[in-house]
């Protein structure tokens, strides 16, 4: 009986690929951890810079007037968005410890939809709605996790509205494509002009897709406005 050799070359070839695949993923999570630890100091450190000269012009200013005023207002304004800070980084880092058990459940999206839409298509004085709804009320399902995918929908919508000019559209939308759901926001930006220093926000909105199996992406349009798309598994 004669023995057939084996196939060193085939296996091996096999075992390379897969270690330069996994190699390749690595890195890039280790890129991406890069850039949110270097986003915070600077960030965190803004913050410290700005506070010291809050307090700087209160100790210089009487205890009483405008600019004693808007000096405690800046303050406490600082304080609160470095205390979102923290909380951002500390999911993301519960996240990623996979320390977030998601509770995957078949979702209507018509009622999640409106949860996060309702109250900025309600007129606010004189102010325009610039949200535009792109969805009707027959729609697939999704498995997902209602209080992750809410609160990207929420924060996408927000910026979106927030950093965009003030007569400048925001779209939610939805989309079936084969097996998957994609929920999309366009706007004209999601970050303040010439910053883009936003690593933690960007990588915990992924980060909170990612555990539920689905996927983000974003991408630049023809017409300068951007796209964020959120790929979710159809029911």
């Amino acid at each position: 009986m004669s023995l057939q050799p084996c196939s060193p070359t085939q296996i091996g070839s096999s075992s390379l690929q897969r270690l330069q695949s996994e190699n390749f993923e690595l890195r890039q999570y280790l890129e991406a951890q890069r850039k949110v630890i270097a986003s915070l100091e600077r960030r965190v450190g803004r913050s410290l810079e700005s506070l010291g000269v809050y307090v700087q012009a209160i100790a210089s200013a009487p205890d009483t007037g405008s600019q004693w005023q808007s000096s405690i207002n800046s303050i406490q304004s600082e304080v609160d968005s470095l205390c979102d800070l923290l909380s951002d980084a500390m999911l993301l880092q519960k996240l990623e410890a996979g320390k977030v058990q998601p509770n995957l459940e078949p979702l209507e999206l018509e009622p999640l939809l409106n949860c996060v839409s309702r109250h900025l298509l309600e007129p606010r004085s004189q102010d325009p709605v610039r949200l535009i709804c792109e969805f009707g009320a027959s729609m697939p399902k999704i498995w997902a996790d209602q209080e992750l995918t809410e609160a990207v929908l929420t924060d996408l919508l927000a910026r979106g509205l927030r950093y965009s000019d003030s007569t400048s559209a925001v779209v939610l939308g939805v989309a079936a494509v084969d097996d998957w759901v994609h929920l999309y926001v366009t706007a004209q930006r999601f970050a303040p002009i010439g910053n883009r220093d936003f690593a933690t926000e960007i990588v915990l909105c992924c980060r909170r897709i990612e555990v539920q199996k689905g996927k983000v992406t974003c991408h630049q349009r023809p017409d300068g406005l951007q796209t964020v798309t959120i790929a979710l598994q159809a029911v």
